[in-house]
């Protein structure tokens, strides 16, 4: 495996754009690079780049790749039969091209042909042991088949060979949540944020699971009776929607939320909780995501979480160049701290994005502000502005 393929295979998707862009800004004809490219560019749903791309891997003869990628953007464009094709001409020359498998697999999911896909994803993981993203899928379709056991055996093995590889432990926490198991599900997230500290979107998972463990099964079935009986009580449909989250219940969030808006009870809460199930999809869906928070800004003009969630987003977004999305994330938490100058928050966030942006004095101000305030030594935010504190006293 080239090194490109390295970096996509162990979900290191922004380093992978840019270095395969770095290749081909040198050797405009190199095969790897536009391979790994057009991947990229399909997996952000830009059909014409990668089209463009693939028209010139195919200008040099063709390849199992090129292949491939037609067959994958024909999957995208709902040609499942199309899509399928593909991927078995390749398997009949190369029965052992994981992505093959992969592809296939996946197809045999949307049309419903379970086994066959388990079979499938199997021989990918088989045939590219390496690859995360290949037996990641494999466990989350175990786990949509009821094989409870091997699917959250599978996403443990993600998280043993790639303890880099973010969605796994959010799959897993999930899937332990969904049965009840919430300790199981903080502990995932703990591993989590041990490999990869202050991940945001982990951050936020646990948050809102220990919001939850305060009273396991309970919570959820008196937010559920409440929310039943209160079906236009925003702040009942609200708590269900942040303990269905907890619970991975994406589908279920979104309907909830989707309902309200048409009946024209949106909140920012509701809101919110409709931005974190459209970042879950895969792949995330992050512009309707922004618009989610804004409409949940505006919602709640006085209101300084969706601001400051948002200010979040645009911090971990990819983007193309590299920190295009600062310059809105800086503005956005700047409001969040007008309208909460006492929330330790924002204000960590913003020094955070201050400091990505070079403004190390705006940083380190920032960060007095969290520390001057009346908290805990044992309170998150706070060690996290220690931390920052210290790195910024190294730049």
């Amino acid at each position: 495996m080239n090194p490109l393929e390295k970096l996509l295979a162990a979900g290191q998707l922004a380093k992978a754009h840019a270095e395969a862009k770095k290749v081909l800004a040198h050797q405009p004809a190199n095969r790897e690079a536009l391979v790994v490219l057009a991947k990229l560019t399909l997996l952000e749903g830009k059909l014409p780049q990668a089209e463009e791309l693939i028209a010139r891997l195919e200008a040099q003869g063709p390849s199992g790749d090129a292949v491939l990628l037609r067959a994958n953007i024909a999957a995208q464009k709902g040609q499942l039969d199309v899509a399928l094709k593909g991927y078995q001409q390749v398997l009949a020359k190369e029965p052992q091209r994981a992505e093959a498998h992969f592809g296939r697999g996946m197809m045999l999911i949307k049309q419903d042909k379970t086994e066959q896909a388990l079979e499938a994803l199997a021989k990918a993981v088989q045939s590219g042991p390496d690859n995360a993203v290949f037996r990641y899928r494999l466990g989350q379709v175990q786990l949509e088949a009821g094989k409870d056991e091997e699917g959250l055996a599978t996403l443990r093995q993600v998280i043993a060979q790639q303890p880099g590889f973010m969605p796994a432990y959010l799959s897993l926490s999930h899937a332990l949540a969904s049965r009840d198991d919430l300790l199981g599900a903080k502990r995932v997230l703990e591993q989590g944020l041990k490999a990869l500290p202050r991940h945001p979107r982990l951050l936020a998972s646990l948050t809102v699971l220990s919001m939850a463990l305060r009273d396991v099964n309970s919570s959820y079935k008196a937010a559920s009776a409440l929310a039943a009986q209160r079906p236009k009580d925003p702040d009942a449909q609200a708590n269900l929607a942040q303990l269905m989250l907890a619970r991975g219940q994406f589908p279920q969030v979104l309907h909830l939320c989707r309902t309200m808006d048409s009946l024209g009870l949106a909140t920012e809460s509701l809101k919110m909780a409709e931005a974190t199930c459209y970042e879950a999809q895969e792949p995330p869906a992050y512009d309707k995501a922004v618009e989610a928070y804004e409409a949940g800004m505006g919602l709640a003009p006085d209101g300084w979480r969706a601001a400051n969630n948002l200010g979040q987003l645009l911090l971990r977004m990819p983007s193309e160049p590299e920190g295009q999305h600062l310059p809105r994330a800086l503005t956005v938490l700047e409001e969040a701290v007008r309208r909460a100058p006492q929330r330790p928050e924002p204000l960590l966030n913003l020094a955070l994005a201050l400091s990505r942006t070079g403004q190390e004095a705006k940083a380190r101000e920032q960060v007095k502000k969290v520390l001057a305030l009346p908290l805990p030594e044992t309170d998150e935010v706070r060690q996290e502005a220690v931390r920052l504190e210290q790195a910024l006293a190294k730049a």
